[in-house]
């Protein structure tokens, strides 16, 4: 399930919410998110994930994978 936060200038007007999240909305949009029953993202945080350990994990591996090109 997501929440979106629908307080922003292009969500308005919002007299077809579907039709404001099909063809306005995108991700930096959705404030929170919970999945099976449990909340994985908050008001834009993620709550289990150190998102900066997984930048510098990414950026190791992308590292990696482009030094063997």
């Amino acid at each position: 399930m997501i929440f979106i936060k629908t307080d922003k200038l292009h969500l308005c007007p919002e007299n077809d919410v579907c039709a404001n999240i099909v063809y306005s909305a995108n991700g930096a949009d959705v404030d929170s998110v919970m999945i099976d029953g449990k909340l994985i993202m908050q008001n834009r945080k993620m709550i289990h994930l150190n998102e900066k350990e997984v930048m510098r994990q990414v950026k190791k591996i992308a590292k990696r994978l482009l030094e063997h090109n």
